[in-house]
């Protein structure tokens, strides 16, 4: 149930607007046409932008997938300002043996022992 309080932007979100804003800036995109094109109004994308708004992972998925980027590359890239943050060791699953997800299943729920 909602508290009706508003999570306050960590490091973390610092971190990513300071590095999303610094990758619009290269690409020479702007807010107003951003905005729209992640389903976010240009009002909400700037206070994210300024670290005063927390992102929810689908609208940083739709940022990074405007921007070109994966959020993994966001997450750990250097941002001009110096990250506060503890370097993040992100690395595709066969480096690690680790499964980052699965593979879509033909198994469409049905107790028919068909797929």
């Amino acid at each position: 149930m909602p508290t009706g309080t508003k999570p306050v932007p960590g490091p973390l979100s610092h971190h990513v607007a300071r590095v999303l804003t610094r990758e619009m800036a290269r690409q020479h995109k702007r807010q107003i046409e951003v905005a729209p094109a992640v389903g976010m109004s240009a009002s909400q994308l700037s206070r994210t932008l300024a670290a005063r708004k927390v992102l929810t992972i689908d609208q940083l998925h739709g940022l990074c997938d405007y921007l070109g980027l994966s959020i993994a590359e966001v997450v750990t890239m250097d941002d001009a300002a110096g990250s506060d943050l503890p370097r993040i060791g992100v690395r595709p699953a066969e480096q690690n043996d680790r499964a980052v997800a699965k593979q879509r299943s033909s198994d469409r729920g049905g107790d028919d022992g068909h797929g």
